[in-house]
């Protein structure tokens, strides 16, 4: 799994994001960084760091299996698969929206 094929998804799924509002990073250490801006509508993907709420940090491959609903975001933290630096409660609403 690439960054690129993680952004390809998550721009499919933009609209989902509304309901968050505000930003948020995703941080896959050595393999870059996706921040989800979803402050205004329509919800916006970069690839640039910023200010964001909370920031989740995990493998690229385990928020793939994520995205896919093969790995519950509650499971992943519970297990340490899923690190939120930030807002838990901001993380958490945006966990639920990924489960949609």
């Amino acid at each position: 799994m690439t960054l690129d094929q993680i952004e390809a998804k998550m721009r499919k799924r933009l609209s989902q994001f509304r309901a968050f509002n505000g930003a948020a990073k995703f941080d896959f250490g050595k393999d870059g960084l996706l921040r989800l801006d979803a402050s205004k509508s329509p919800a916006t993907l970069h690839r640039e760091d910023g200010e964001a709420v909370c920031t989740i940090r995990m493998t690229l491959d385990n928020f793939d299996r994520m995205l896919d609903g093969e790995l519950n975001p509650t499971l992943a933290f519970a297990t340490g698969k899923l690190k939120v630096q930030g807002s838990m409660g901001s993380a958490l609403k945006l966990a639920a929206l990924l489960e949609e």
